[in-house]
């Protein structure tokens, strides 16, 4: 059973087209049936030219069989075969198995079936012409001329060579028929399958195609906030310079203010140049050995200074002692302080917390605020890039893309959990080892 069954993967696998499904069934039949009925013909004491013919249709057959198995040569094993057998081993056995009396001329069909799957575009019509011209002169030779066709020793046996020839080619139609319709049927298949990625796809397409005008509408008006602020302040620092005595004062608020807008906004187009860093694969990290603890407990300082907005304040556990992690410093605080900045913004009167705990060769880091979280719809995509909405908006749609993208570039994992007037966690793991270097 086994056997059988690496015969048919072999011979007959659905990877196979049609044309070398055909060619292998013609091979395998013409073994064996030139086997058969070369042996039977040697038992009945039938003519030694059937004998012959059929034993070499054999060895052609299986000859033919393992050199296009080898060389995956289908085309040019196909053109041998139709030239030798079709062309010569058929006429040739027509007349040794007494004519069209004897049904040989049911063979031709098996000819005329087979060689337009074999060959291609004008091949197939060159050689079909040829056939019906060979078959064609085969008939009227043994019409016109029956001593050239071997006469069979008695009426039973042209009954039995009828018999057989209509079976083996009723066989071998059936059978490339029924091959036809099976691969039609997966064609079929597969174009429905195909068709319904298509859709899918272009669905998905569309949606990101949404989400990233959603996003450029987003960033344009971004920075043109801060260019508006900018502009006003140049203006009326203008006109403050113009008044007498100058009220330095407002003068200079309106140019630390001018400073805080330049500084928004190279932030804002570092996050697109990080983006398209990303997305052609060009992140790159300078990792070296550092103290979590301590890495992390200094930015959280820092920025409690720099993000002292809304009333909120960071608390943080941070237990020492805990292994060094070779890390790109730069990126996780990048990391860090857009995550914090997140938190700062959507919290007010608050508590921030950030804790490191360790587990399985990992320091696992938690951003926790109390503020006014996400609708669980926005937390399940907030990871993918250029997710905004027009109520709920999370930064400017990119930064905690990156995050993510930071992250897994370092060998860790990033997840969030957040719910609507609770609180946002955002969690991210990193391992520990210069294995993961």
């Amino acid at each position: 059973m086994r056997k059988v069954k690496n015969f048919i993967n072999t011979y007959f696998n659905q990877n196979l087209d049609l044309q070398a499904q055909a060619y292998n069934l013609l091979a395998f039949v013409g073994i064996t049936a030139g086997i058969g009925i070369a042996v039977l013909a040697a038992t009945l004491k039938n003519n030694i030219v059937i004998v012959l013919i059929d034993f070499s249709v054999a060895v052609l057959s299986y000859i033919l069989l393992r050199v296009a198995e080898k060389k995956k040569n289908y085309h040019f094993c196909s053109w041998i075969f139709v030239i030798v057998v079709f062309f010569v081993f058929f006429p040739l056995l027509f007349f040794a198995c007494g004519g069209y009396k004897s049904g040989a001329a049911y063979t031709f069909i098996i000819a005329f079936a087979f060689t337009p799957i074999l060959l291609e575009k004008y091949e197939r019509i060159a050689a079909i012409v040829l056939e019906f011209i060979i078959y064609v002169t085969c008939l009227l030779i043994d019409f016109y001329r029956p001593e050239t066709a071997s006469a069979l020793p008695s009426d039973s046996d042209y009954l039995f060579f009828v018999i057989l020839n209509l079976t083996i080619t009723c066989v071998l139609i059936f059978i490339v028929l029924s091959i036809r319709t099976h691969i039609f049927y997966n064609h079929q298949d597969q174009i429905r399958e195909l068709n319904r990625e298509l859709a899918v796809r272009n669905e998905t397409l569309a949606q990101y195609d949404s989400m990233k005008s959603d996003f450029l509408a987003t960033v344009a008006h971004e920075i043109s906030t801060p260019l508006a602020i900018i502009s006003a302040g140049g203006s009326d620092t203008l006109d403050l310079l113009e008044e007498t005595p100058l009220n330095m004062d407002d003068i200079i608020e309106n140019i630390m203010e001018s400073e805080r807008m330049v500084k928004l906004i190279d932030g804002i187009l570092l996050d697109l140049m990080d983006t398209v860093a990303i997305e052609k694969g060009r992140i790159s990290l300078n990792r070296q050995p550092v103290n979590f603890s301590e890495f992390l407990a200094n930015i959280c300082n820092v920025q409690q200074k720099n993000l002292d907005v809304n009333g909120s304040e960071i608390i943080y556990d941070l237990p020492s002692g805990l292994p060094q992690i070779w890390l790109d410093p730069s990126r996780i605080e990048q990391v860090m302080i857009n995550l914090l900045s997140n938190a700062f913004q959507h919290t007010k009167n608050g508590i921030i917390t950030v804790k490191l705990t360790r587990a399985d060769n990992r320091q696992l880091v938690r951003v926790i605020d109390n503020g006014e979280g996400m609708d669980p719809e926005v937390a399940k995509n907030i990871l993918k890039q250029y997710i905004s909405t027009k109520v709920d908006y999370w930064r400017h749609g990119i930064g905690l893309y990156i995050c993510q993208r930071i992250i897994a570039a370092h060998g860790g994992e990033i997840r969030i959990e957040s719910e609507k007037g609770v609180g946002t966690t955002i969690c991210f793991s990193l391992r520990e080892g210069l294995e993961y270097v």
